[in-house]
């Protein structure tokens, strides 16, 4: 089959969910046991702004997020794993000026992202869904995902309709992401199913979808639940917070909430996982900075779902080790 050019290759997921781990020994610190959430990497990527939206490279190496001042941009950073230690961040800049919640997919070769980046045939754009794919050590130059996935930003009353944001990947290929498209609605979670032809059908929104919102899916290494931040329940945690849905044979089930202390009296929200399956990331304002969010992780156990870790195979780190 032939591609037309910007158009996005079909993926095989499930079998490389942690292709670039399973070669190799993780890096160490995918290693470390977190039973309690604690901030990741503080100063180089958990530092003094509002850091959040992690996603990381299949060998753990490499860490991608979005930093913003507290009156300025979102942008895209990316930081690297020394061998003892992650450096410093520094601006993706093919990713603009107005950038943030990456993706990479599970294969490394394609990093999924939202941005205002000019689209040629709008006046105004709006937050659109990119991707850029890996060649090598470099990024080609980001495209619009191919499809009809970005919608035309429109203003109404005091809200926008048509951003799209916090895309991820399904384990059938699928494009999952969140949007406001309904001005009844909140912002909702939204599939778009692969075309077969490089790029992406209609959106579909997902039944759990509510009148609040939802936003910011991941899916969980095993395939069994997808993760969210929604505003959505009177009595959930805090001001946002964090939720599951269970795939069932007939859907994805009623979402349920994560449990303390996971979810806090604050917000809590852009879930992630590692590559490995083991631990689990959110960002959250708990500690009390005035809305300056950190990135948290603690061990996916934690959470309280079933299946959700991803079964360790045989090269599991501690046992290559042992077997020297």
């Amino acid at each position: 089959m032939t591609h037309a050019p910007g158009a996005l290759r079909p993926l095989a997921l499930v079998a490389c969910v942690a292709c670039g781990a399973c070669g190799s020994d993780p890096p160490s610190w995918a290693e470390a046991s977190v039973p309690e959430p604690t901030v990741f990497a503080p100063g180089a990527i958990s530092g003094g702004l509002r850091d959040y939206d992690i996603s990381f490279t299949p060998d753990g190496s490499t860490a991608y997020f979005t930093r913003r001042a507290r009156r300025g941009s979102p942008r895209i950073h990316r930081s690297r794993w020394t061998g003892d230690a992650w450096s410093d961040a520094e601006p993706v800049d093919f990713t603009g000026s107005r950038s943030e919640a990456p993706f990479v997919s599970p294969d490394g070769t394609i990093l999924f992202f939202s941005s205002r980046l000019p689209v040629t045939d709008r006046l105004e754009p709006g937050d659109d869904l990119w991707y850029a794919r890996r060649s090598g050590d470099r990024w080609s130059e980001p495209q619009p995902v191919p499809g009809p996935v970005n919608r035309p930003r429109i203003e109404f009353g005091r809200g926008t309709l048509g951003d799209e944001s916090g895309p991820a990947l399904l384990d059938d290929g699928s494009l999952i992401f969140s949007a406001h498209l309904d001005p009844e609605w909140g912002e909702d979670l939204y599939v778009a199913k692969p075309d077969g032809e490089g790029g992406y059908l209609t959106p579909e929104p997902l039944r759990i979808n509510s009148y609040g919102d939802e936003a910011h899916p991941v899916l969980s290494p095993d395939g069994r639940w997808i993760v969210f931040q929604g505003y959505r329940d009177a009595d959930a945690v805090g001001a946002q917070d964090l939720y599951a849905t269970r795939r069932t044979e007939y859907g994805w089930s009623n979402p349920i909430l994560l449990p303390v202390p996971i979810n806090s009296p604050d917000s809590d929200g852009w879930p992630a996982f590692s590559p490995d399956g083991r631990h689990f990331f959110f960002a959250s304002d708990r500690d009390r900075r005035g809305g300056y969010y950190d990135i948290y992780w603690v061990d996916v156990g934690t959470l309280g779902l079933s299946g959700a870790v991803r079964p360790r195979r045989d090269g599991d780190a501690a046992l290559r080790r042992a077997r020297r």
